[in-house]
């Protein structure tokens, strides 16, 4: 019961979001079935955590509807109609959040209906309402494009015009930059995720189209750059595509200006970027990024950009991942082990057991407590992530070397070294790291069978690994030189 539909859409709901939806499902405007109200109520009774302790089906038709014989077929229709009534919940609440877009629908509405006068007036509202915002995202403009298009809608129904061209023309100019504004942030913010995609979660190919067209208009066009959000994914897609390390810098300090104009949901994505571009500059070897990264790391927590929409309950657990390892690069261990405390909560419940047992496997593995790391590995149960899968067998290794484990550390990489072949979600640029470590670990155990006639390698080895981002690899290579 606790995986049916109905529940993971209402385990996602605010503590208001139940108040409110109780309040909907009575209403009867949205809802005139009593046994949707009963069933409701009976659910309701366990949430937020909707756990194994829920009631099955039939106890729940029983606590539902008393001593009656249990009908499978009317308690999924009536499972049915919570769901749909659910969704309906999520667009009134979708609007209620999204107010200038519901302003833009009573207009469309008013032009329906041939109430110019009451949609100047609402015209007007809106246009108060955008400049007061303070937040210009890509759906802001939007509504500025709407809301010219319908001061046009009017003026061009209005035949007293006919004699005004040059503001009928200056205004149609304006609807025209706002349309043109939020094609260019839409179609940027698209490239942006389908480069992410591309380099960190699928093996993607292709090319979006337009996109080469809109960054020489824009490089040609600069006062467009004055939109900040427009501003940022233009930053972002040069960054992405050219890895000039100025842009990097750049958008760096855009973040941390805090600016009010850009969105949550801008600011989360620079941080991704942002966060992935210096990963990737670590583990090239380029330690300049450290800084910055543990920067931004901690500008997102403070302002809590953590989930992928605002006032969100749960991080994910691959952002969580990224985190923690963000996090393991500060020599504090008390940061690192308060921001777990802090947000492991804001874990989703299916996924938390095993995201909490790396994490403190990796938090003794810090603190060099590796019997310590392994007992909080094996804690993990089932995982679901293949990156933390990866993750657990390659700290596994490491606590197994530093035990001096050997004979087990070779078999587990042996099937380390199996898995990063034959998983296909693995995205190239992952198996690559996977594989760097495999081989410079195996070289290790090797190095260790027969340490006295390995000098040349194990130098060769240093040389090497002081190009990469594998420090604890480093560590272990120049333990033996010595």
């Amino acid at each position: 019961m606790q995986n049916s539909p109905v529940i993971k859409t209402l385990r996602i709901f605010s503590k208001q979001d139940i108040k409110e939806f109780a309040l909907f499902v009575q209403s009867p405007f949205f809802n005139t079935n009593q046994s949707v109200v009963k069933l409701f109520e009976q659910i309701k009774k366990h949430y937020p955590e909707f756990d194994d302790k829920m009631p099955d089906k039939r106890s729940l038709f029983e606590k539902s509807f008393g001593k009656i014989k249990y009908d499978d077929s009317f308690m999924r229709v009536t499972l049915f109609r919570l769901l749909e009534l659910a969704k309906e919940y999520l667009i009134h609440r979708n609007l209620k959040r999204n107010h200038l877009l519901k302003e833009t629908i009573l207009l469309d509405e008013l032009n329906y209906c041939d109430l110019y006068d009451s949609m100047l007036k609402s015209i007007d509202d809106l246009n108060k309402k955008i400049i007061k915002q303070s937040v210009k995202d890509v759906e802001t403009y939007f509504v500025k494009y709407k809301l010219e298009f319908y001061k046009n809608e009017v003026k061009a129904k209005d035949t007293k015009l006919i004699t005004y061209k040059d503001t009928l023309n200056e205004d149609l100019m304006l609807e025209q930059r706002n349309l043109n504004i939020y094609f260019f942030i839409s179609s940027l913010k698209f490239f942006q995720y389908f480069l992410n995609q591309k380099d960190f979660v699928v093996n993607a190919s292709g090319y979006p189209d337009f996109v080469n067209d809109i960054l020489k208009f824009l490089d040609l066009n600069k006062e467009y750059l004055d939109v900040t959000a427009l501003k940022s994914y233009y930053l972002l897609i040069l960054l992405m595509t050219g890895k000039d390390d100025k842009y990097f810098f750049e958008l760096k300090d855009l973040l941390l200006e805090d600016k009010a104009d850009l969105s949550y949901l801008e600011k989360f994505n620079l941080i991704s970027v942002l966060r992935n571009y210096a990963h990737r500059k670590l583990n090239e070897g380029n330690t300049d990024f450290k800084e910055s990264i543990l920067e931004v790391t901690r500008y997102s927590i403070d302002k809590d950009i953590l989930s992928n929409t605002e006032h969100g309950r749960y991080i994910s657990e691959t952002r969580f991942m990224n985190l923690i390892w963000t996090a393991n690069l500060s020599e504090e261990s008390e940061w690192f082990e308060e921001f777990i405390k802090k947000f492991k909560n804001r874990i989703e419940p299916d996924k938390r057991q095993y995201v909490l047992a790396y994490c403190y496997g990796v938090l003794e593995f810090k603190r060099g407590n590796y019997s310590g790391a392994l007992e909080k590995l094996g804690k993990s149960g089932p995982i679901k992530n293949v990156f933390y899968k990866a993750a657990i067998k390659q700290l596994t290794l490491m606590n197994y070397y530093e035990l001096k484990w050997f004979v087990p550390a070779a078999e587990l990489l042996d099937a380390y070294r199996h898995f990063v072949r034959a998983d296909k979600l693995l995205p190239e640029t992952y198996i690559q790291r996977c594989n760097t470590f495999i081989n410079y670990f195996s070289r290790l155990l090797k190095i260790n069978d027969n340490i006295e006639n390995k000098v040349y390698e194990i130098s060769e080895m240093i040389t090497e690994l002081k190009s990469t981002s594998q420090n604890w690899l480093l560590k272990k290579a120049i333990e033996l030189e010595k």
